[in-house]
């Protein structure tokens, strides 16, 4: 089983703090597949037993309650993020994480984003972002990677059987010569206890740095997740991800600010982001504290899983708007330079499994089943992205029921900010 992902080793600037908390409230207003039937398990005792665990851990003026949904909500002040996430774990070790509802302003106060708040518009003229021009690139010049495998972790996290092999066979389509042709100089390749936070995190910058407009950059990890975070994000995490205090996790692993961040200041405009990764409880058994001790009467069992939401898509590639898995590849319409069609560019970003669900391994096929058939698809079609993401999604969902379960769902998911986002991962595929 694998888990999902999302995402700051930098500190957010008062900006994208006020994104965040506007996106956080946008985070409620549907709410999850799996809540639309389900019966809210959350009684009053549980309620108390969180309320008591705050009042024990320090938080003095923080509580909780029930949403409308049955679900627990945090109320009161709070002196700080730190101090949220730790009061969001602690419900989350009482209820789980799908009764947890995420946060918003609107539910608590916090004093830290009040006093950033409080000259937000006075200096809006200096904060704002720079504006990413939506005029096409040239030809592709370079072509630049990233690729993490996370298999083994440090503080008692289940390890995962295939995720360095994943990794491996990614990086080999990619510096192929007969294939992906990527010079391996300008391929970072990452794995198990080499793939740390910090070495991700220079990895990262280093892209930003090299990276020019006209090239093309792939970033591809594969790992376990964490449990979704206060804004309903699943971090990606690193070998040497933190376990205690249980909201360590959050703060020791990719966050979803990292990429973004990443996102926003990397100069190409050609981005492919492929995470094999999601949440799922049974990667975590083994950490004491860490699951509900009642899960099973919570609905809380091994097979709980959060994969890729499209919240979380907008937010990372910074787009309101995304394209969802065309069945087909698009032109950019009317994109050309002297005349001639461009080759397609955007920014993508490339899920394991929906939101509800789990990435999983196949001891069948020895890899990521995920993993398994893009690179499959990649081989089969010259490196052509998207109908590699389409040849994949449906053996993906077969696949999975037939050596899961057929219960069990596994749906990749693919955002674009364009409708046609198939750049090429081989110089030969057009």
């Amino acid at each position: 089983m694998r888990e999902y992902s999302s995402l700051t080793w930098l500190a957010p600037s008062w900006v994208q703090i006020a994104r965040q908390m506007c996106v956080a409230v946008a985070l409620l207003t549907s709410l999850p597949v799996w809540a639309q039937d389900a019966q809210a398990p959350v009684t009053a005792q549980h309620l108390a037993a969180i309320n008591q665990a705050f009042s024990r851990n320090g938080i003095l003026t923080g509580r909780v309650e029930s949403d409308a949904y049955g679900r627990v909500t945090l109320k009161g002040e709070y002196a700080d993020e730190v101090e949220v996430d730790r009061a969001f774990s602690l419900a989350q070790v009482v209820v789980g994480a799908r009764w947890v509802s995420p946060v918003t302003p609107e539910s608590i106060r916090v004093k830290a984003w009040e006093r950033r708040l409080g000259s937000l518009f006075a200096r809006s003229s200096v904060l704002q972002p720079p504006i990413r021009g939506d005029a096409p690139p040239g030809p592709i010049r370079n072509r630049y990677a990233l690729v993490v495998g996370v298999g083994q972790f440090l503080h008692g996290i289940q390890p995962l059987e295939f995720a360095a092999r994943d990794a491996m066979n990614f990086y080999q389509f990619l510096t192929d010569p007969r294939r992906g042709q990527f010079q391996p100089g300008n391929v970072t390749f990452l794995t198990d206890g080499n793939a740390t936070r910090s070495n991700v995190g220079t990895a990262l910058e280093r892209l930003q740095r090299v990276a020019g407009e006209d090239d093309l950059v792939v970033v591809y990890m594969s790992s376990h997740g964490s449990p979704p975070d206060k804004r309903g994000a699943v971090n990606i995490v690193t070998h040497d991800t933190e376990v205690k205090p249980r909201e360590r996790i959050w703060h020791t692993s990719i966050n979803e600010e990292m990429l973004r961040q990443f996102v926003d200041g990397v100069r190409a405009k050609r981005l492919v982001m492929v995470l094999d990764t999601c949440y799922s409880n049974g990667a975590y058994r083994a950490v004491p504290g860490f699951l509900p001790p009642g899960g099973k009467s919570l609905g809380v069992g091994d097979n709980e899983g959060y994969g890729i939401s499209r919240d979380y898509g907008r937010r990372v590639l910074g787009a309101k708007d995304l394209v969802l898995e065309p069945e087909a590849p698009r032109r950019n319409a009317g994109k050309s330079v002297g005349g001639e069609a461009v080759e397609p560019w955007g920014r993508v970003l490339i899920g394991a499994s929906d939101s509800g669900e789990q990435s999983w391994e196949s001891d069948r096929l020895r890899s990521s089943i995920f993993s398994y058939y893009l690179v499959d698809g990649l081989n089969r079609y010259n490196g052509s992205l998207q109908q590699a993401f389409n040849y994949a999604k449906p053996r993906v969902a077969s696949h999975v029921k037939q050596e899961k379960g057929a219960d069990i769902d596994q749906h990749p998911q693919a955002m674009a900010t364009v409708p046609d986002w198939d750049m090429p991962l081989t110089r030969s595929n057009r």
